[in-house]
């Protein structure tokens, strides 16, 4: 049976001719031979077509234009891609398409039974009798490994006989089709000069010789980002000359300016959403969105013509481009809250089955990025197993034995929040982002004057300027002054001041999250101190160059700085235990390995004054000879750790905490009780509420049995901090801690308070499985108390006794 994608070769005309299209006339205009090469394609033999062009040409607008002229019963299914697109993940887009075309009635469910999900797909490819166009966009940003399982999918696809597919990726690597399919490649390109001043004309723009030359060049005529040029100019109501005038004093490249007036165009409101389009690595459905409550339609309209945002049917997403420079400007508080509910999120997801998903990527995928998401997470500083306090074990009534409130993971996505501020007070997600052009403007106009003043300063004058500026946290005042410096090459004091130079200003960008920048930087300082000759202040930015790796979380790339850091002869011994640290800390997997690293750290101890580096090689070599099962020696090098000035040791509490431990385990009560106490005093000095909390369960814990008194006590001051915590979870916790201790006291009118003023607490914030447990005690209580004295505590809650 023969398969018609089209109904007849069209010419030219017809395409130039076809308004109300998903397409600017003028990019019809500027790739007509193109479009002629794709209807060639669908109406010969090949079976598939690979699309080419650097970013911003507009590959994907003109595919989808073409889609137009596709016979009516054709089925296209399109799907683009991410850095973790998998062959699962796009299968399930197919699937999920596939339903909604059963629902309209153009396709018929597969009668054959499938013994997996793969063979389910396969099933409708071959019972489908209408011809196919599968899309696949953004084909680079897939990882090697995975364009060969897709690439083989689409092998078997082609024996089909119904199925055209289209590639579209910047470039290609031609080698990966030979052999393997018949294909016809066709590459798009920038906008013809004359086809690009026309652009500007019908845009209402005012061509000016010198200067719609100077744009073009900036722009390299590519679509997209003289679309977004016209889009600002006409937003902000400016002139060519001043949009220009703007970018010349922005100190950014072209794209990185463009991009960020692109962003700068989010309202406070919206910033929630790209919050969350900026972290995530694959597309993302409207209706998801709404569950979360971030989605309107209007907003998101706006976002769309504007550029902004892409949509593909249901799902919304960033482009790449975009993201470089959004993901920078989100808080570092803010950036973690993000990622724990990403992680909450696909472990919402992760038992469903495909068909009762909102989220339309793998359990592969998710299990991946429930990897990468809590990488950003804070860990706990100790490795030790807690022991957690149990809320009761009731050893006198077996048969009523209350199981322990423990943190669940959340199974609902209507619990999931994405909507975070800053602190509560920087609620404007792109106040981080670049300035807008009217910003530069007024910039140009009101501060003129001082920058003319700091063009007269020396070069001496300006370094002072830009420490004032560091010490008021405007660091993006201090990038501009040391690029001014940069500028001084003349100065007789240039060289003398160029390391540091670099490396102020990689610190400036490092305050301000730009990985990249602050990695340029320090690498430019390192090369000036390494060819001076200056090989301690060369591995000491090496160091610095290493955290930003860690930072970006390009491990090998850390390792491999800092192997050639302790490699190296004749350096300092701090510089040594800061590399052997450093590379403790990338080991996540065995920590054998890391223990290495820090026993080889000793070694360098010798006439090392800096306090606070020697308590945390102290404690962290204690923390891992703990692990290894050295106790006696893990005990030492806590009690050297805990030796050191309280001033510059951040150690000194959990190395208590962990001191009382193993002394508990070890049966020696007193000196646990003393370490305990210790650990409690430091976190309380420091007002560490977090701290003081754990610390008081312990404590409480541990005097339950033996001091009554005490452990009440403990449980009361550990409910004090969670409330001034504001954590839920912990206020419960510390009140159903105090109701078992009634409880276990035999005083049942009091755990029975307690465990109400809990359910009060709790109802509405936790998740319904601790909240079952939470009323299993109470029914156990009412059982006890009998249902007249039990209402009459219930009605004295309920009335504010307690």
């Amino acid at each position: 049976m023969e398969h018609r994608f089209i109904d007849v070769i069209a010419d030219k005309k017809v395409f130039q001719n076809s308004q109300g299209l998903n397409l600017h006339p003028i990019m019809v205009e500027n790739n007509l031979n193109q479009l002629v090469a794709m209807q060639e394609f669908f109406a010969g033999s090949e079976f598939m077509l690979l699309v080419s062009g650097f970013l911003g040409v507009g590959k994907s607008s003109i595919v989808d234009y073409f889609s137009n002229f596709l016979t009516k019963e054709t089925i296209v299914l399109k799907y683009n891609c991410f850095e973790t697109t998998i062959l699962d993940d796009m299968l399930l887009s197919f699937f999920e398409k596939f339903k909604d075309l059963i629902a309209e009635g153009v396709i018929q469910q597969p009668k054959i039974r499938t013994d997996n999900f793969v063979q389910k797909i396969n099933s409708y490819f071959y019972s489908i009798s209408a011809p196919i166009v599968v899309i696949i966009d953004s084909f680079q940003d897939v990882l090697k490994g995975n364009k060969s399982e897709i690439l083989e999918f689409l092998k078997h696809l082609s024996t089909s006989g119904k199925v055209k597919v289209v590639l579209l990726s910047r470039t290609f690597d031609y080698e990966n089709f030979e052999g393997i399919f018949s294909y016809k490649k066709i590459s798009i390109g920038a906008l013809e000069k004359s086809l690009y001043e026309k652009f500007l004309k019908i845009s209402g723009i005012k061509l000016i010789g010198p200067v719609s030359d100077e744009l073009y060049k900036h722009t390299r005529g590519y679509f997209f980002y003289v679309s977004l040029a016209i889009k600002i100019i006409q937003i902000r109501g400016l002139s060519l000359i001043e949009f220009l005038d703007g970018y010349g004093k922005s100190f950014l490249s072209y794209n990185d300016f463009i991009l960020r007036e692109g962003l700068a165009l989010i309202d406070p409101v919206s910033g929630h959403l790209f919050r969350l389009l900026t972290i995530l690595r694959h597309p993302i459905s409207i209706d998801l969105l709404k569950a979360l409550n971030l989605f309107d339609e209007y907003r998101a309209r706006v976002f769309i013509e504007t550029l902004v945002l892409s949509q593909e049917g249901n799902t919304l997403y960033l482009k790449d481009y975009y993201k470089k420079i959004a993901e920078n400007s989100i808080p570092d508080n803010v950036s973690v809250k993000l990622h724990k509910s990403c992680v909450d999120l696909y472990e919402t997801q992760l038992p469903l089955k495909p068909m009762e998903r909102n989220l339309l990527i793998s359990r592969a995928t998710m299990r991946a990025e429930i990897e990468y998401h809590s990488m950003f997470l804070p860990k706990k500083p100790v490795l030790k197993p807690k022991v957690e306090i149990e809320l009761d074990k009731l050893p006198e009534q077996p048969q009523v034995v209350p199981e322990p409130v423990v943190e669940e993971k959340v199974k609902d996505i209507k619990n999931i929040r994405f909507i975070f501020e800053s602190d509560e007070a920087e609620n404007e997600f792109m106040n981080q982002v670049a300035d807008s052009i009217n910003e530069f403007i007024a910039f140009s106009e009101e501060q003129l004057e001082e920058i003319e003043k700091d063009n007269k300063l020396t070069l001496i004058e300006l370094m002072n300027l830009a420490l004032q500026e560091e010490n008021q946290f405007n660091f993006k005042r201090v990038v501009m002054i040391y690029y001014r410096a940069l500028t001084m090459k003349n100065n007789p004091d240039y060289q003398t001041f160029l390391p540091k130079i670099y490396f102020k200003l990689a610190i400036a960008y490092e305050k301000l999250s730009d990985w990249y920048n602050a990695l340029k930087y320090f690498e430019e300082a390192q090369k000036v101190y390494f060819s001076s000759g200056d090989l301690f202040k060369s591995s000491e930015v090496k160091l610095e160059i290493a955290n930003v790796y860690y930072q970006m979380f390009k491990r090998d790339k850390a390792k491999e700085v800092l192997e050639s850091i302790v490699k190296s002869e004749n350096l300092q011994g701090a510089t040594y235990v800061k590399a052997y640290l450093a590379l403790a800390d990338l080991i996540d997997n065995d920590i054998s390995v890391a223990y290495e690293y820090l026993k080889s750290a000793l070694w360098h101890i010798q006439n090392l004054d800096d306090e606070g580096l020697l308590a945390e090689l102290y404690y962290k070599f204690a923390l891992a000879s703990d692990e290894i099962g050295e106790t006696k020696q893990a005990v030492l090098y806590y009690k050297n750790c805990v030796e050191i000035e309280k001033n510059c040791n951040k150690y000194l509490a959990s190395a208590y905490l962990n001191l009382a431990g193993i002394y508990e385990d070890a049966g020696v009560l007193d000196s646990a009780e003393t370490f305990y106490e210790k650990s409690l005093e430091y976190e309380e000095d420091n007002k560490n509420l977090n701290g003081i909390y754990q610390v008081c369960m312990k404590l409480a814990g541990f005097n339950r049995k033996n001091n009554s008194s005490k452990a009440l006590s403990f449980y009361e001051r550990a409910y004090n901090a969670a409330c001034d915590l504001g954590e839920i979870y912990y206020q419960v916790s510390s009140i159903m801690a105090i109701g078992d201790f009634y409880y276990f006291a035999k005083d049942s009118v009091k755990a029975l308070q307690n465990y109400l003023l809990a359910q009060k607490t709790a109802i509405g914030k936790i998740s319904e499985k601790n909240m079952q447990k939470i009323n299993r005690r109470i029914e156990d209580m009412k059982l006890q108390l009998g249902e007249a004295q039990f209402d009459n505590i219930v009605d004295g809650m309920a009335n504010g006794t307690k």
